[in-house]
């Protein structure tokens, strides 16, 4: 039974039965309570206590009930205790968190506030509790519901898992009636939220996440040109005087790819972005950014085998400098995607703060390096003063 698993993040000894109860309640209502201290939480044993909850969390949770009382806890190796981590971890996995925070807590945070130095050993275990409450309320932006027993939690519970279960049910039947399969099958959660909520420029939202999405699918690859993993040579080159040759089909080769990207960010890119008051093409967009992956892709191939082909000993500092010919342009077009998708995503909370016009600068520009150009125009004239061709 696929049953949703809602992991209960507290201290345990100072908030026990307060857990217990809570326990019963996921578990009448048909759900599964995920809690370390019951029989049924799973573990893996090469892993300690704090290892194994974020495990949990990571894995395992689809709901976190967040429950604050005035135990800070044990502290983690990142410095925040057990629950301040659970909680950041669940946030970043970004699965709902429904957090509770004890009414005296919030009484005794004002005088905190007001006088940070004071002595609040007679009310908490370590005043970290009240950076974390700070942080939880202000910065989080996490809704935080105040109790004083584990009736409150229970009763806002239910109503808030209702509210969800009715907006789970809308998001289905956006994603059953609205959303293609195709990119069902394809995007990822991020896109797919995007298509969702379709707030303003969210084509422009889109075009950029799928960018991102795919761009990241080649990061391996990208991190065999950084520490020069190299691949068997696919070229011998015996007779100097076939380096030329060489020479000439890998800048041909280099120039392609370097046109085609120019292409289809500057030709293809604005037929199917919607201009002002018109649709977008979403497909289209999501075709600029498979495309777009797939040519640094073979950007990346050709350095590694222009640097990995067997050219001899007296010239094999020319592979190099050829494959360097690749290196800005590479660095160039793995960086777009994340600049665009920043510029976007600041015009997109300008728009929210109420600006009537943003200015997103969307154009790609490569260029070969000046040196290298250089460098390797001394290495073919050497070339040719000592073989004489």
């Amino acid at each position: 039974m696929n049953n949703i698993n809602i992991f209960v993040s507290s201290t345990c000894y100072d908030l026990s039965q307060i857990r217990t109860d809570i326990s019963e309640f996921i578990k009448k209502a048909g759900h599964t309570p995920v809690l370390s201290e019951f029989e049924n939480f799973p573990i893996s044993p090469e892993l300690d206590t704090i290892d194994n909850c974020i495990k949990i969390v990571k894995e395992n949770a689809d709901i976190l009930v967040l429950i604050v009382g005035s135990r800070y806890g044990s502290i983690a190796n990142n410095g925040k205790s057990i629950t301040n981590t659970e909680f950041l971890v669940a946030k970043q996995k970004g699965i709902p968190i429904f957090c509770f925070i004890d009414k005296s807590m919030l009484n005794a945070l004002n005088f905190w506030r007001n006088n940070k130095t004071a002595d609040f050993t007679y009310i908490v275990d370590n005043v970290k509790i009240f950076e974390f409450i700070d942080d939880i309320r202000n910065n989080s932006k996490i809704w935080t519901f105040p109790f004083e027993k584990a009736q409150d939690i229970i009763s806002t519970l239910k109503i808030q898992l209702s509210y969800l279960f009715k907006s789970s049910l809308k998001i289905k039947k956006i994603f059953d009636e609205e959303i293609p399969d195709f990119f069902k099958l394809n995007l990822s959660d991020k896109a797919l939220k995007i298509l969702f909520e379709k707030e303003d420029i969210f084509e422009y939202l889109f075009l950029s996440q799928v960018l991102v999405d795919e761009i990241e699918k080649k990061e391996f690859l990208r991190n065999d040109i950084e520490y020069s993993i190299l691949t068997e040579p696919k070229y011998f080159i015996e007779d100097y005087r076939d380096i030329p040759k060489w020479v000439n089909e890998r800048t041909s080769s280099i120039q392609n790819i370097i046109s085609s990207f120019n292409n289809i960010v500057n030709n293809a890119l604005p037929i199917f972005i919607g201009k002002p008051g018109e649709p977008s093409d979403l497909k289209g967009l999501y075709y600029i950014a498979v495309k777009y992956a797939e040519l640094y892709e073979s950007l990346l191939n050709w350095i590694i085998v222009t640097r990995s082909t067997d050219i001899g000993e007296e010239f094999k500092d020319s592979r190099m400098v050829l494959a360097d010919y690749a290196s800005s342009p590479a660095k160039d077009i793995w960086n777009f995607p994340f600049d665009i998708h920043n510029q976007i995503k600041v015009a997109h909370e300008k728009i929210k703060l109420g600006e009537k016009s943003v200015n997103i600068e969307c154009q790609l520009t490569l260029a070969i390096d000046n040196d290298t150009v250089e460098k390797f125009s001394e290495i073919l004239e050497r070339l040719r003063k000592y073989y004489g061709i």
